[in-house]
């Protein structure tokens, strides 16, 4: 397989999607998380117009990840059309591209990261978390002559992350390193690498560290370009990830077509859950990650998939804003019922 394979799509899948690459720049951390999802109003609610016919098309961005294995299991096995939809995939390197063009009105959907999501409703964005994808799922790799065998070997070194100060390793990358009081600007150096890129890097010893979501830390270890070091449920457990985001005009002109869709992914959640093995061989094909099943058989059971945010979900969500907040990323206070719109999911599922 060659170094760059998650970086080149062909030509097949290429003739079906379109790949934007587009950057972001916030920084986030995770340091000092005092929130507690309790004490917050609930999410909010959208008062529902009468039905309307669904949507002819419904363009929505998502990433080379399997955090979005019930998307890709949806889109194969046809339970998006089963429901009338026509869901637009278009693939981007990471979760502020998504949000950007979110912002710009070019997508109705986004599959992305909870911390774009949140810098994008501070940043005025009219955008609601409309339901999860999934938790957990991330990781660090390490090169096998990195030297590096615990956390606190780190310091001094060099960490590839996906996006630098707005994606969710970025944030576990921050905590971590904080709790084993190594300083992220000094004792440091981090530098944003895209994920395909980061197993071979790791493996030719470019970096000595990547903080990356999978299948790529399945992928290193499974090829042995490079060892684990941590997983991400161990620096935050049961943390959120990605999740669903939608414009508010899709929530307010487009409750059907919403709710169709939610039951379409609690169909392909459930399948992901009940089906690994099957799921594996739909997400390793070339319209989707273009890997090995083998690989993502590996991968998959260290992602918690999720359709509905349970609680620990939104008020993880709700942690995440927080320290957003006191790192100065965003402006505002936020908790769940300006970040989340629950009202449609939860009469679905």
């Amino acid at each position: 397989m060659a170094n760059n394979l998650f970086d080149k799509l062909n030509d097949d899948k290429l003739s079906r999607r379109t790949v934007l690459k587009i950057g972001i720049a916030t920084g986030v951390g995770l340091a000092g998380l005092s929130v507690a999802g309790c004490t917050s109003p609930g999410p909010t609610t959208t008062p529902l117009p009468s039905a309307v016919p669904l949507k002819s098309s419904v363009p929505s961005g998502y990433m080379q990840s399997d955090h979005s294995a019930a998307i890709f299991v949806a889109d194969s096995k046809g339970i998006f059309k089963k429901y009338g939809l026509n869901i637009q995939l278009t693939l981007f390197t990471a979760g502020g591209p998504i949000m950007q063009q979110i912002g710009a009105g070019t997508l109705d959907l986004g599959f992305a990261g909870v911390p774009p999501v949140i810098a994008s409703i501070d940043n005025g964005v009219p955008t609601k978390i409309v339901a999860a994808l999934q938790g957990n799922g991330s990781g660090i790799i390490v090169g096998k002559n990195s030297g590096i065998t615990k956390v606190a070997d780190l310091k001094g070194k060099k960490i590839a992350v996906p996006v630098k100060n707005s994606s969710i390793q970025d944030i576990m990358l921050r905590q971590l390193l904080k709790d084993n009081n190594i300083d992220y600007e000094k004792d440091v150096s981090v530098t944003t690498v895209a994920v395909g890129q980061m197993p071979a890097a790791i493996g030719a010893g470019t970096y000595d560290a990547a903080f990356t979501w999978e299948p790529f830390v399945s992928m290193t270890a499974m090829k042995n370009l490079g060892n684990i070091l941590i997983r991400s449920n161990e620096i935050m457990p049961n943390h959120p990830c990605c999740c669903v985001a939608a414009t508010t005009t899709m929530i307010e002109q487009y409750p059907d077509t919403l709710k169709a869709f939610f039951k379409a992914l609690k169909e392909a959640t459930d399948f992901v859950l009940t089906n690994p093995q099957d799921t594996a061989q739909i997400i390793s094909g070339k319209d989707y990650l273009n890997d090995e099943a083998a690989i993502e058989a590996a991968a998959l059971p260290n992602v918690h998939f999720l359709a509905v945010p349970d609680e620990e979900y939104i008020s993880g969500t709700e942690k995440f804003a927080a320290e957003m907040k006191a790192l100065g990323v965003t402006k505002k206070d936020h908790d769940r019922s300006d970040l989340f719109d629950l009202s449609l999911i939860n009469q679905v599922t």
